[in-house]
C-alpha cells in the first residue's frame, strides 16, 4: 500500500494511514544516562571546573548538531542526567558524551 499525496507525511513521520515512512528518512537516535559515579569530587573550586568543561561540551555537541537533548535529573539519586545524540553510523556515539576527567566511559 501507498501513501496518497492527501495522506502523505514528511520524511521519517509515518502517514495518517499508518504507512511506515521510507527507510532512506529514518533517523537514527542513541540515548545516554549519567550516573553518580564512585569518586566525588569534594573540592568546589575542581568541581565547579569540571561542570564548566561538561556544559561546554555540551554546547559544542549542540553545535555540531550531534546533541538533541540533555539535561539533569535533580533528585540527587544516582541517575544524574540524560542526553539524546543524533549520529550515523549508530556506533558512532561511543564515547560522545565523555569529555571529562571526572567521568568514566563503561564503554570502553
Amino acid at each position: 500500500m501507498s501513501s496518497t499525496k492527501k495522506d502523505a507525511a514528511p520524511p521519517g513521520r509515518p502517514s495518517k494511514s499508518g504507512e511506515p515512512p521510507p527507510a532512506w528518512s529514518m533517523r537514527t537516535y542513541v540515548v545516554t544516562f549519567l550516573y553518580r559515579g564512585p569518586n566525588q569530587v569534594t573540592d568546589e573550586r575542581v568541581a565547579d571546573e569540571l561542570q564548566r568543561g561538561h556544559l561546554a561540551n555540551m554546547s559544542r555537541l549542540h553545535e555540531e548538531g550531534k546533541l538533541i537533548l540533555a539535561g539533569p535529573f535533580r533528585d540527587d539519586g544516582d541517575l544524574r542526567g540524560i542526553g539524546v545524540f543524533e549520529v550515523r553510523p549508530w556506533y558512532s556515539a561511543k564515547g560522545i558524551g565523555i569529555a571529562r576527567p571526572d567521568v568514566e566511559d563503561p564503554t570502553a
